[in-house]
């Protein structure tokens, strides 16, 4: 086989095993699925047309424990403006219990979802737990933590204030 065969046929390959790549800021968020802890299915599609917090965690993360009051306060300064915060969990299966009763213990309000195949994190590229994406209303990544982070901070409010509608921006 020439050299110039063997390198189209490898390119030909390459083309046909796509890898997907990791999500990047300005790019589009991966679409992903979910259950609710109702046990309906739901996901990505039920978000778009409002920016929105998303928040990979489990319960045994000790950081993710640490972020959830914070989470939780960030929902109740800006939910009313529009902006939602969605938390998926990749605790097992069985585990369905063990999530209520943190949401229980924590005040935790805002919309937690289940993904016990952990799908979500390998969609993410996430190696490992807390990753948290901030995503506009059509559905971009505006910015990512992938290590623990203060959900309210100064720096986070700002980008999340930038994407409320002008309207909903007044105090």
């Amino acid at each position: 086989m020439t050299r110039y065969a063997t390198l189209t046929m490898a390119a030909l390959v390459a083309a046909a095993c796509e890898v997907p790549e990791r999500p990047q800021v300005g790019g589009p968020a991966p679409p992903f699925t979910a259950l609710t802890l109702e046990g309906a299915e739901t996901g990505s599609e039920d978000l778009l047309g409002a920016p929105y917090m998303l928040n990979i965690w489990a319960t045994w993360c000790a950081p993710c424990r640490e972020e959830m009051p914070e989470l939780q306060e960030l929902h109740d300064t800006y939910a009313d403006r529009g902006f939602r915060v969605v938390a998926v969990s990749v605790d097992n299966r069985s585990d369905g219990d063990q999530i209520l009763a943190f949401l229980e213990e924590h005040d935790i309000t805002f919309p937690v979802w289940h993904d016990p195949t952990w799908e979500i994190q390998d969609t993410y590229f996430l190696y490992g737990l807390p990753g948290s994406f901030l995503i506009d209303a059509e559905g971009r990544i505006v910015r990512e933590w992938l290590v623990p982070f203060r959900p309210m901070e100064e720096d986070v409010q700002a980008d999340v204030r930038a994407l409320l509608p002008a309207a909903a921006e007044q105090p």
